[in-house]
């Protein structure tokens, strides 16, 4: 997995990982037994070769007289070509990395540390991504050097790659050398060998001679040339007529337009439906509608699928446009856009958004009506709360209350969209491996039992792969 595909998928692998692995073992030790070198057996998948009868047909070495003192000082070691068993866990190396961490959450926490570390590559969320300090490449070294070191080698084996060793010991180096990394993305260099491999399948061994082949390539590429020549003329000649048009109109205001610098500034665009209030209350998760409206059943609203903010980051980056969204249908899939705002007291809540209004009887206004979250207890030792993962869960406003209570918040009070996952680790725990939320039932009780994380890996900020200069 490679260029684009790795950087949209490495945001999301540790959740995935999370939940694929399993939940802890029940007495709390590394193994669930004290004589024999297994996996937890409360774990979703075996940590052991699932073709193996004894679960421990691993290849594993043992220092000898004479050798090199590798890592483990003579305590098994395992070696890179299987998959980690269940004896890694009794090094001395990992003792030292993990502590009493378990197998399952020492692989989970090197997928954070790799989902960490390519955020810093590609400069995920910070305030300023045109620079780079030397306290930021000093902690990206250190954070490579403990994920292919303190990580990767020992869970994995000893990995000897060029792409391991330039990241360990030459990442520091290169950025600082050459400065700011900015081609973390190899898709958009590999689209432009497109033309080449088109050249190469036209003229490989296609006609009797040598000759006739370098023909065909130098008409090929005769043409590639002559687009590239046209496409440019094209662009000179709007460039032109731009230039000319502006100048005709003297006594017209052609001062650009201000973009909007806060949602306060935001104009509403595109037309919204006018509903009854109580015909919006026939959901069962809006039959409180009307006491968060203050309104009647046959008062009015005017509904919008979509609300337009410009989002406010923690981390002081510049407020960017975006689109949250609150439709039963949207391109034939229902979306509801978690969302970060700013509460009455002035502290951050989170929430998911259940209608976007334009008008709240004859007040026109851009407000959303959403189903509050409220942060609920980390598990002990929990590696996604260690990375910044907030846990979240639904907010009731009484014990019989079937449904998360809602809220009527004012657009300028919405901060950003908000990545939310699942926590597939309390899912699979309680449902079993294969439990989703569209395959379960979604009952008053699994609404209340349901449990989610804040994703921090996911870009809402990023490097520009165009810097302007």
């Amino acid at each position: 997995m490679t260029g684009r595909s790795w950087r949209h998928f490495s945001v999301f692998w540790a959740f995935m990982v999370a939940g694929a692995l399993g939940p802890a073992e029940e007495d709390g030790s590394k193994s669930s037994s004290e004589d024999d070198n297994v996996a937890p057996a409360s774990s979703n998948l075996a940590a052991h070769d699932p073709m193996s009868d004894s679960g421990s047909d691993y290849d594993f070495t043992t220092q000898s007289e004479g050798d090199e003192a590798p890592t483990g000082h003579g305590k098994p070691t395992a070696t890179t070509d299987c998959l980690p068993g269940p004896g890694v866990v009794d090094t001395d190396d990992y003792d030292n990395a993990f502590q009493d961490m378990p197998l399952h959450d020492a692989m989970l926490d090197l997928f954070c540390q790799a989902a960490r570390l390519g955020g810093e590559l590609f400069g995920d969320n910070v305030a300023d991504t045109a620079a780079m300090s030397d306290e930021q490449i000093s902690a990206m070294e250190e954070h490579a050097a403990t994920f292919a070191v303190d990580g990767l080698q020992i869970i994995y084996g000893h990995v000897h790659t060029t792409k391991v060793h330039q990241l360990v010991q030459h990442l520091g180096d290169e950025l600082r050398g050459r400065g700011n990394l900015w081609e973390g993305d190899t898709s958009e260099n590999e689209k432009l060998h497109s033309s080449c491999k088109r050249m190469f399948r036209r003229t490989n061994k296609r006609g009797p001679t040598v000759a006739l082949q370098m023909m065909r390539c130098d008409e090929a590429q005769s043409a590639v040339l002559r687009g590239v020549h046209d496409s440019d003329a094209a662009a000179s000649s709007r460039t032109a007529s731009a230039d000319t048009a502006a100048a005709s109109s003297d006594d017209e205001d052609t001062a650009p337009a201000t973009p909007a610098q806060s949602t306060a500034q935001l104009l509403f665009t595109g037309r919204g439906d006018r509903v009854h209030v109580g015909g919006l209350a026939e959901d069962p998760a809006l039959r409180q509608l009307p006491a968060v409206l203050d309104l009647e059943a046959d008062d009015y609203v005017t509904v919008h699928n979509t609300v337009r903010i410009i989002a406010r980051f923690e981390w002081g980056a510049p407020g960017v446009l975006q689109h949250l969204r609150a439709a039963r249908s949207f391109m034939g899939k229902p979306w509801f856009s978690f969302v970060r705002y700013e509460g009455l007291d002035g502290e951050v809540y989170w929430g998911r958004l259940r209608l976007v209004l334009r008008a709240v009887a004859r007040d026109r206004r851009s407000c959303v009506v959403l189903q509050r979250m409220r942060r609920v207890n980390a598990r002990p030792a929990c590696v996604l709360t260690r990375y910044g993962c907030i846990r979240l869960g639904w907010d009731f406003a009484a014990s019989s209350d079937a449904y998360p209570a809602l809220e009527l918040v004012d657009a300028t009070r919405v901060l950003r969209a908000e990545d939310v996952q699942v926590d597939w680790f309390d899912l699979s725990d309680r449902l079993g491996l294969f439990a989703t939320p569209g395959n379960e039932t979604n009952t008053v009780g699994e609404r209340r039992a349901a449990r989610y994380f804040t994703n921090p890996f996911f870009p809402w900020t990023t490097r520009s792969m165009h810097p302007g200069f």
